[in-house]
């Protein structure tokens, strides 16, 4: 998209706000919401953005909420496991990663006054979900690097809002590939870390219950074109 520049100053001055995907709203849905592949001007200005947020996150500048309703309340037993990747860059920071479900997820159920059946727009955010005593708003379980280091995001008794399918996000988990694999393949230790977070942890799922997340929702390319040509193949393999 030529000519798209960010303005810090104007992105930082709404985001000091409780509603600030309101007052944000028309450059969310024009640049930030809408599913991109491969375009690196959208790329560049979405990082600007995450980043600036990943920025004020950290120093407690994003007014949050202090208490909210239990997001979690019809978590089921995990029986499922999705996988995905980030689509971002393989060394992605835990916290940028945070910040991207932060306005990816949350910031546009809130402005579509539909968080899991309750109207909430104009309040602060609230997921639920904690990890090292700070709110966080991961999407994933699970972080795979492509050096086999796997990281766990979110407690299994978080629902994970990751496969765009509520009733698969109840009963699953959702494991992501650090990296963008749209048109490569994972490495193998990448691929080995994953199976051994299955094996170790979910033992009791059936491998015809892994799916790629392109298989729960038919208008998604995640984890990539050679997901289901390949690696995925290789991934039940090892399990």
């Amino acid at each position: 998209m030529k000519g798209l520049k960010f303005d810090r100053a104007y992105w930082k001055s709404r985001l000091k706000y409780p509603d600030w995907y309101i007052r944000l709203e028309k450059e969310l849905g024009e640049h930030i919401f809408p599913i991109v592949h491969g375009d690196p001007v959208v790329k560049k200005f979405r990082h600007q953005v995450y980043e600036l947020i990943e920025e004020l996150l950290e120093k407690g500048e994003i007014p949050l909420a202090i208490e909210g309703p239990n997001f979690d309340a019809e978590r089921k037993s995990i029986d499922t496991i999705v996988i995905h990747h980030t689509e971002e860059e393989v060394g992605i920071r835990l916290s940028k990663l945070s910040a991207i479900g932060f306005v990816r997820q949350y910031g546009l159920r809130y402005l579509q006054n539909d968080v899991l059946g309750r109207k909430l727009r104009g309040n602060p955010i609230w997921s639920d979900h904690f990890r090292n005593g700070k709110m966080v708003f991961f999407v994933y379980h699970w972080l795979v690097r492509p050096n086999g280091q796997a990281e766990r995001l979110l407690k299994d008794e978080y629902i994970g809002w990751h496969s765009g399918v509520w009733e698969i996000n109840t009963r699953s988990v959702g494991i992501a590939f650090s990296g963008n694999y749209e048109h490569e393949k994972p490495l193998a230790a990448q691929i080995k870390s994953a199976a051994m977070v299955i094996k170790k942890h979910y033992p009791q799922i059936d491998r015809k219950r892994i799916f790629g997340h392109l298989e729960i929702k038919k208008n998604r390319t995640c984890p990539g074109e050679y997901f289901l040509k390949e690696w995925k193949a290789k991934l039940l393999n090892l399990i």
